[in-house]
């Protein structure tokens, strides 16, 4: 009977494992007599420690065959391996299961998990708007363990655009990212996912980020913002004090695109026309004329 009965446990544990294991695709697309799997594969070489590295050939051929939105629910569930609750468990029960099973059954491989994750949201920023269905699965991915698929899933939610709106809370989450690459991906997604004027209170609480990276791109969207980063005037001002001289440079045309609203502004940049920053007095001075025009002629010039 004890026979009967370890019988018995390990075909239940083969049965959990497995049903753990195997995943329910949806059916694969194929293209060029290949499914969409083995594409995923052929991406890049050797899978790493962390995901990224992208073959430079297999890409545009797959690209070529113009997948759209049958490709779509693959990715979905690709986007989700090794983080879903059955993988999670499958990798916490594998190495407790006996050693005849483990023979018989794939190790967990959270490397390998990593990089086909990345590799699919790759292909949907490629597949565009088709792709859109991928949203909550998208957004799920802002919190992977993998930076490399935080970064792109903040990408492909901010190529979009306003398709994307419902992940702005989200994104607006991913902006104290521990990585950098990642608050800047989040940060452009935002300002194409949302309105400029929700964007900029946002834009100005990153112009005080450690990164001079995030610092440059949150002053580059307030400029592109225009007159509607009015609500960023001291923010901006204080960016004027930079020590990166593209953060100073876009802040100062984001004042003078923001024009007499910036007022406030106008110490900072008589200031900053005083200390004589290398490259900076045209802009500076137009920036001046946009927000009052008279305080060129006024005396600024002699300072």
């Amino acid at each position: 009977m004890k026979r009967y009965g370890y019988i018995a446990t390990a075909i239940l544990f083969v049965a959990l494992a497995v049903g753990l294991f195997v995943r329910i695709l949806p059916e694969e697309p194929v293209y060029q007599g290949r499914p969409i799997s083995a594409w995923i594969d052929q991406l890049t070489g050797g899978v790493g420690s962390s995901a990224g590295a992208v073959s430079s050939h297999a890409l545009p051929k797959l690209l070529e065959q113009k997948p759209g939105e049958e490709i779509v629910p693959y990715l979905r569930v690709t986007l989700h391996r090794g983080t879903s609750l059955k993988d999670r468990a499958y990798a916490k029960i594998y190495y407790k299961l006996p050693a005849f099973l483990l023979k018989k059954l794939p190790p967990p491989n959270p490397a390998r998990d990593a990089e086909l994750r990345y590799r699919a949201g790759l292909i949907l920023y490629y597949v565009g708007p088709q792709g859109k269905k991928a949203l909550p699965d998208l957004v799920a991915a802002l919190k992977d363990p993998d930076p490399e698929v935080r970064r792109v899933s903040a990408t492909v939610l901010g190529s979009f655009g306003t398709d994307a709106a419902s992940a702005a809370q989200d994104l607006n989450a991913a902006l104290i990212d521990p990585s950098a690459d990642i608050r800047r991906a989040a940060l452009k997604a935002l300002a194409s996912v949302e309105s400029p004027a929700t964007t900029v209170p946002a834009c100005a609480h990153m112009l005080q980020d450690a990164d001079e990276g995030v610092r440059t791109d949150a002053a580059q969207i307030l400029r592109d913002v225009g007159p509607r980063a009015r609500t960023a005037v001291r923010e901006l001002s204080l960016a004027l004090g930079d020590q990166n001289d593209d953060v100073f440079r876009f802040a100062a045309m984001a004042l003078g695109r923001i024009g007499p609203e910036a007022k406030e502004a106008l110490p900072a940049l008589r200031q900053a026309l005083r200390e004589n920053r290398a490259y900076s007095e045209t802009t500076i001075r137009w920036a001046l004329r946009q927000i009052q025009p008279e305080s060129v002629t006024n005396g600024v010039a002699n300072r």
